[in-house]
């Protein structure tokens, strides 16, 4: 086992360990959820999947107001390279077409072999001397258009991390302002009997904003993902327990 790795494990078993230590420690009282159905937890995803659905929005426009002229030079700039290349490729075709078209033309008036060979040379040399600089042409248009196809890529990883980071920034502002996930579902008694000073209650609520803050930043596809999984849950939940009051 390579040293890394150990110093890994014996770090993350420490972290784990003080973790531990810390919670029955300082938090000896349990949190307390009250009962809740599928109906509490759709109206609740359903909240945070509006909120992400506005912030979804609002974060288009100011992005694509920012970043949309550039991404749409650099596209401009891929059609030309690929319009060129296929202006190169059709005259580099018409180049060897009128190269072959002569070669064979002075091997049919010509029926001496030394003077057939010495016109066949001068066809080579000529006509395709124009095809080379036409194949290097095309060469470098394609090196400028694989550029600047990479150029676009970076762009548009950068225009992504930078709308992932803005999303969870303000899903983060959010959740810290009180739309929560997790606090809407604990008992108000169970609040009143940790002091709101606490440690405990400070990491809980800490954790929570971190938890409602990263889902409204995932987006709301995620959130509905998840609504639709919790109702299949609960929906199998309540046939099964259906099913066994019935054959008992």
């Amino acid at each position: 086992m390579k040293r890394g790795n150990l110093l890994s494990i014996v770090l993350g078993f420490l972290i784990i360990g003080g973790i531990l230590y810390f919670s029955a420690s300082q938090f000896p009282t349990s949190i307390t959820f009250r009962e809740f159905g599928v109906g509490d937890i759709s109206q609740l995803l359903t909240l945070l999947a509006m909120v992400s659905l506005f912030l979804e929005r609002s974060l288009e426009v100011f992005i694509n107001t920012w970043r949309r002229p550039g991404e749409e030079q650099i596209d401009a700039e891929i059609q030309n390279n690929e319009r060129v290349i296929a202006e190169k490729t059709k005259l580099r075709s018409a180049k060897i077409e009128q190269s072959q078209t002569i070669t064979a033309s002075r091997e049919e008036t010509e029926d001496s072999r030394p003077a057939k060979k010495v016109r066949e040379a001068v066809a080579v040399t000529n006509v395709p001397g124009e095809t080379e600089t036409v194949t290097a042409e095309l060469d470098m248009e394609m090196e400028k258009l694989k550029e600047n196809q990479q150029i676009r890529s970076a762009f548009k990883s950068q225009t992504r991390k930078f709308a992932l980071w803005t999303a969870l920034f303000f899903g983060l502002l959010i959740s810290g302002v009180g739309v929560r996930s997790l606090d809407s579902l604990v008992e108000p008694v169970a609040q009143n009997s940790i002091r709101t000073d606490s440690i405990q209650m400070f990491v809980f609520r800490f954790l929570d904003t971190l938890l409602t803050g990263g889902l409204i930043a995932g987006g709301s596809d995620g959130i509905h993902k998840i609504t639709q999984l919790a109702t299949t849950y609960f929906e199998e939940t309540r046939n099964g327990i259906k099913d066994r009051a019935s054959s008992g």
